[in-house]
């Protein structure tokens, strides 16, 4: 079971989940020192899921986004990177979770930032952090300034990602206009989530006073869906809070992915 998330940061959070957006250009202004140590501090203090956890890479190695075809993932000019990291075993739904809430901070600060799941130099990211022999690098993130205007490559980057619009409330929780309100307003907020190719596999049922996220189809085992669920799941539960329910996650095991459980 997971921590609940941090009420001082909660509002914060929230708001910066409407402005975030994923951006795959940046400029040659560095990130300051003093919104490094904000994400590093967090990065080193907040760990709600066992296994899961986030290190700041604040010089980002050339590599990191780039690799024989060119830059991987679309990714430039990043000066910083957030790399998530989880422990064999470790619930990726946990890195998933534990990574967007740095995404949010960092969004709060003022940065851009673009989660990559598949296409980055895994050795480059493996050697920019200190791993233990057990942990592995899920994914990771440039932080940034992003160029003032969305470029070419980034256009043609997010119309492929988002050929697919965002999926109606009702697809992906059927039924929800009968639940309460708090988890109404959780599910809406856990579309505008981010995930791989924008695939948005969360689906959501409302099961004996508490929230369940799923995934339909099969799981995948180059980034799993596991992974974008906890990604939604950050966006949710910061909608529960805004409307004082508090909570916290427990494991479920696929295709559902965890239940959120009011004031525990």
């Amino acid at each position: 079971m997971s921590q609940g998330l941090p009420a001082t940061r909660a509002s914060r959070w929230h708001d910066a989940a409407e402005r975030r957006r994923s951006r795959r250009s940046y400029t040659d202004r560095p990130v300051s020192s003093t919104d490094l140590d904000e994400l590093e501090r967090l990065a080193r203090d907040f760990r709600p899921w066992p296994g899961a956890r986030v290190a700041l890479v604040r010089e980002a190695p050339a590599g990191l986004f780039m690799g024989i075809i060119g830059a991987y993932g679309g990714v430039s000019g990043a000066h910083s990177a957030l790399v998530f990291v989880g422990s064999v075993g470790a619930a990726p739904e946990g890195v998933g979770f534990t990574g967007e809430a740095l995404v949010l901070e960092a969004t709060a600060l003022g940065l851009d930032t673009c989660w990559v799941g598949g296409l980055f130099s895994a050795g480059h990211a493996a050697s920019s952090v200190t791993l233990e022999p057990d942990e592995r690098v899920f994914a990771v993130s440039p932080v940034g300034h992003a160029a003032a205007d969305v470029t070419m490559k980034e256009r043609v980057m997010f119309g492929a990602a988002h050929a697919k619009r965002r999926r109606p409330t009702e697809e992906i929780a059927p039924g929800s206009d009968a639940w309460p309100d708090w988890a109404r307003a959780a599910v809406q907020a856990a579309t505008v989530a981010p995930s791989a190719m924008n695939r948005q596999p969360w689906r959501f049922r409302f099961d004996d006073g508490g929230l369940v996220v799923g995934f339909d189809g099969a799981d995948t085992p180059r980034i799993s869906k596991r992974l974008d669920c906890g990604i939604a799941m950050v966006h949710a539960e910061l909608a529960a809070v805004t409307r004082g329910v508090t909570g916290s996650w427990e494991t479920l095991p696929s295709p559902d992915v965890a239940r959120f459980v009011p004031g525990v």
